[in-house]
């Protein structure tokens, strides 16, 4: 069976990597997979073995025409959008769109589904919204008229979906051979031994320094983003940083701080905090040097990152925020940490909000348990966590084995192969 990916967006690099993994965990002796892909995720698909084509015309006719030529050569069994909200984003300059996909090619159309969107009404929450702002966005139903669904897990529940649907588990543990679908293989990822096998490319794994442990953050170039040109949005863009290290400051121990992200930190930091920045690195290496810490920090309960923090059982936080405050009602060590925050709001995932959307992906689902979470602005509640995560043994070996548990119920799912062959239309 061929599988031709489309991955245009120019936004977000998570969603090509996810699609990416998914490509490597199909046996290579019955599947092919190919790229078509924006050139910003061109070098990343590369690292992970993915043969890619990029969309490099000047307009959409352009485009569509490079697909076109992609499609009659490499004649794909399926058309699979990495995301079909952002594939739809990208028509402007793409020319592609989840209607004309079958139209144009007589194919059958697949897209992956992180978010639960059905579940969810294909209603998003904003951050932000309210006091005469849009506070509720309704996307169209794109993946109603998907012959499959692909479904990653993490984040959904790992177990089998419905007829049209696919759950499929995910690695991203570094580079490692497609096809990987026997036995060993399968009890390698389900143990953690899969992520173990890299480390040494890069020297292995250092031994816990608990004078100087080693907290890791990542941000994809979207979470700087303004798309709604909210106030309420540039003010957590500016403040979510700041909070973050104030917090990391407030523990008053020495710390290393590994921060892969478009835009480094400016602004004083505290002596005792050891900050090191990359604005990308190659996918191994960053795997790496997230396997390698001893705590990774998100404000993004949907990140890849966080993926791949539980399945390599590193400890991880998720800050988050469950209120809305107003300038009188933030703490004061909020002013004096970000100044600028003069309200705050619901969000699961900073900056866009998305707090009660993903209710429904997230409310009893396991994977919810395989890392720790607080209120962002609930300095004790993050201390505690952040102080547990690193010194607690025994909370820490009862999160290791509640990721363990994840891993376990993940190798417990159908192979991906039968699953999708099964699903495709012929």
């Amino acid at each position: 069976m061929k599988l031709l990916v489309l991955a245009p967006s120019r936004r977000s690099r998570g969603d090509a990597i996810i699609a990416a993994d998914l490509a490597r965990s199909l046996p290579r002796s019955r599947f092919q997979v190919a790229f078509a892909a924006a050139p910003e995720v061109l070098s990343q698909l590369h690292d992970l073995g993915m043969p890619t084509l990029p969309l490099t015309g000047a307009t959409p006719a352009d485009n569509l025409a490079i697909l076109d030529q992609i499609v009659a050569g490499f004649k794909p069994d399926c058309l699979v959008a990495a995301d079909a909200f952002e594939l739809e984003h990208t028509t402007k300059w793409s020319g592609l769109a989840m209607g004309m996909l079958r139209e144009r090619y007589g194919r059958p159309v697949a897209s992956l589904d992180r978010l639960g969107w059905q579940a969810a009404g294909y209603k998003a929450d904003i951050y932000g919204g309210g006091a005469g702002q849009l506070s509720e966005l309704t996307f169209p139903p794109l993946l109603d008229d998907c012959d499959v669904l692909i479904r990653p897990c993490p984040p959904h529940r790992a177990e089998p979906g419905p007829a049209g649907v696919v759950v499929a588990p995910l690695g991203l543990s570094g580079l490692r051979d497609g096809g990987r679908t026997s036995e060993s293989a399968r009890a390698d990822h389900a143990s953690g031994k899969e992520a173990e096998t890299t480390l040494p490319l890069l020297g292995g794994r250092p031994p816990r320094t608990p004078d100087q442990p080693v907290v890791f953050l990542s941000n994809s170039a979207w979470e700087y983003r303004n798309r709604t040109r909210s106030l309420a949005v540039a003010e957590l863009i500016d403040a979510l940083p700041r909070l973050i290290h104030s917090h990391l400051a407030a523990l008053g121990r020495r710390l290393r701080v590994v921060h892969v992200g478009a835009r480094q930190w400016r602004f004083p930091l505290a002596d005792q905090i050891d900050y090191r920045h990359f604005s990308k690195l190659p996918y191994q290496m960053f795997h790496e040097k997230l396997a390698a810490a001893d705590l990774f920090v998100t404000t993004n309960v949907l990140s890849v990152t966080l993926a791949q923090a539980v399945l390599s059982g590193v400890p991880a936080l998720v800050l988050e925020n469950h209120q809305t405050l107003g300038a009188s009602e933030l703490p004061g060590w909020v002013g004096a940490a970000a100044p600028l925050l003069r309200s705050a709001y619901p969000f699961r995932v900073a900056p866009l909000g998305w707090h009660d959307f993903l209710e429904p992906l997230l409310a009893g689902n396991p994977y919810a348990d395989c890392f720790a979470s607080a209120g962002i602005l609930d300095r004790q509640a993050v201390l505690s966590a952040v102080n547990g995560l690193l010194d607690d043994e025994p909370g820490r070996s009862q999160l290791k084995e509640r990721q363990q548990g994840f891993r376990d119920a993940l190798a417990g799912l159908p192979p991906v192969g039968e699953a999708l062959a099964a699903a495709v239309p012929r």
